[in-house]
C-alpha cells in the first residue's frame, strides 16, 4: 500500500472512534447525568426551602409523632398492635391479588382461601 494510503486509513479510523466515543458521551450525558442533576436540584430546592422555614423557627416534622405509650395498657397496646397488623395484611392481601388480577396471573389458592376466611369474596381491582 502507499503510504497516503496509512494516513487516509488512520485518519479514518480516529475520526470514527472519536465521534463514536462523542456519541457515547452525549447519550450518558443526556439520559443519566442531566436526570440525576435534575433530581439534585429538587432535592436542594426543598432542602432549602425546609432551612429557610427552620429558620424562622416554623417547625415542619417529617410525620406526625406517635402518641406516648408509656402509661398506656398492655392489653390495649397488644390488643392496637394486633388490629394494625390484621390491617396491615390485609391490605397487603388486597394489593396482591388485584396485582395478580390486573397481570392476568391466576390467584394463589392460599390467597383465595384467606380472603375468603377474612370475608373478601372477588376481591376485584377498581380501575
Amino acid at each position: 500500500m502507499l503510504w497516503w494510503m496509512w494516513v487516509l486509513l488512520w485518519t479514518v479510523l480516529l475520526l470514527g472512534s472519536a465521534a463514536f466515543i462523542g456519541w457515547l458521551l452525549y447519550r450518558t450525558l443526556r439520559g443519566q447525568v442531566l436526570p440525576a442533576l435534575d433530581d439534585l436540584e429538587r432535592t436542594a430546592e426543598d432542602f432549602s426551602v425546609r432551612w429557610n422555614a427552620a429558620a424562622q423557627g416554623q417547625s415542619t416534622p417529617l410525620r406526625t409523632p406517635a402518641p406516648s405509650a408509656l402509661f398506656t395498657p398492655v392489653d390495649e397496646t397488644r390488643a392496637a398492635y394486633r388490629s394494625g397488623r390484621d390491617q396491615r395484611q390485609t391490605a397487603r392481601l388486597i394489593r396482591r391479588m388485584q396485582r395478580r388480577e390486573a397481570l392476568g396471573q391466576p390467584q394463589s389458592y392460599r390467597d383465595v382461601r384467606r380472603a375468603e376466611t377474612k370475608g373478601l369474596h372477588h376481591v376485584r381491582s377498581s380501575g
